[in-house]
């Protein structure tokens, strides 16, 4: 039988995992300037929204990624293609009520999907991983 996919629970935080982060800490700089030029009410509204749904993809993320074993070709794999995702998440920020809505809204999908379906496709295979 194959290895969990699940972490160990003495485990620490891997660099790939501090990488990831580093993204949310760009994609945050990315909405404080975008309220900077876009001081407004209307600024204010559009700026907790990226907010919110930049928070929203972290932490359903920081979820899965606290409960599966970073270390593991398969989870690492998974780290850095939503890492890229939300770097062109990030990018698409200043611009994402405007030219960059469709690249923001695709990254966006991107990382909710693909990170649900992978999820989905590893429970199924992993016995200990889908008990709990």
């Amino acid at each position: 039988m194959a290895r969990t996919l699940l972490r160990a629970t003495d485990s620490r935080v891997g660099f790939a995992e501090l990488f990831y982060d580093l993204v949310y800490v760009f994609a945050i700089t990315q909405v404080s300037h975008l309220l900077l030029h876009h001081y407004s009410l209307l600024g204010a509204v559009e700026a907790a929204l990226i907010f919110l749904a930049i928070w929203w993809v972290w932490i359903y993320t920081t979820w899965v990624l606290n409960r599966l074993d970073p270390e593991r070709t398969y989870v690492r794999a998974l780290v850095f293609v939503l890492m890229t995702a939300g770097l062109f998440l990030s990018m698409s920020i200043p611009e994402a009520f405007g030219s960059r809505g469709l690249v923001f809204a695709l990254a966006y999908v991107a990382m909710q999907l693909g990170r649900t379906g992978f999820m989905f496709a590893v429970s199924r295979q992993d016995l200990v991983l889908r008990s709990t």
